[in-house]
């Protein structure tokens, strides 16, 4: 979409078609999201629709103080952590279903189909032990990591101070490479020969 802004200026004008042009640019970005935080392509399907529900009784009041991706970033999250709450059960879905489009990136030369085995399965087990994490770490890493917001960004979102989302990154980032450790470890016992 070229103009964010004149989009979101024509919605508080109150004009549909405006609006329809916002769910349409943002939807699958809506989806995807929610997906990963949910882990539930039905809870999912339930978010997009209660993000723009919120959008649109809303949009009068968003200011262009905060780029609006950030706005709709944030009412996602909360919409899912809400969601959370009441269900208290993650169900998982693998996230190679969420969005093959971006996990494999094509590349000038032919991609050798060992490499790009061995890239999914190594993406998969990160993802996996990111999933492990607790919610306090899992949430931050995933905005982070596999959305790039800024840690600024985030904490706003979650209402958290900024030095807090540094910690979570940290701790996340330790959990994981303890837990990596431990599995070598495991794999590389396994795999010795007997005396």
């Amino acid at each position: 979409m070229q103009d964010v802004q004149k989009v979101v200026r024509q919605c508080q004008e109150g004009q549909l078609n405006a609006f329809t042009t916002l769910f349409n640019h943002y939807k699958c970005y809506v989806y995807d999201l929610a997906c990963t935080i949910l882990r539930d392509s039905t809870g999912a399907e339930d978010v997009v629709q209660d993000t723009f529900l919120t959008i649109f009784q809303k949009i009068d009041g968003f200011k262009n103080d905060a780029k609006f991706e950030t706005w709709l970033t944030t009412i996602v999250v909360n919409q899912c952590r809400m969601r959370l709450r009441k269900q208290k059960i993650r169900h998982f879905l693998p996230l190679e279903q969420l969005s093959p489009y971006r996990l494999l990136r094509l590349s000038e030369r032919q991609p050798d189909i060992v490499e790009l085995v061995h890239e999914q399965q190594c993406r998969q087990t990160l993802w996996d032990m990111v999933d492990k994490l607790p919610e306090r770490l899992r949430l931050p890493m995933i905005l982070r990591y596999r959305y790039a917001l800024s840690c600024n960004d985030i904490a706003m979102m979650l209402n958290r101070r900024i030095s807090s989302i540094y910690q979570q990154l940290n701790e996340g980032r330790r959990f994981l490479e303890q837990t990596q450790q431990q599995e070598d470890e495991i794999v590389a016992t396994l795999t010795e020969p007997a005396s």
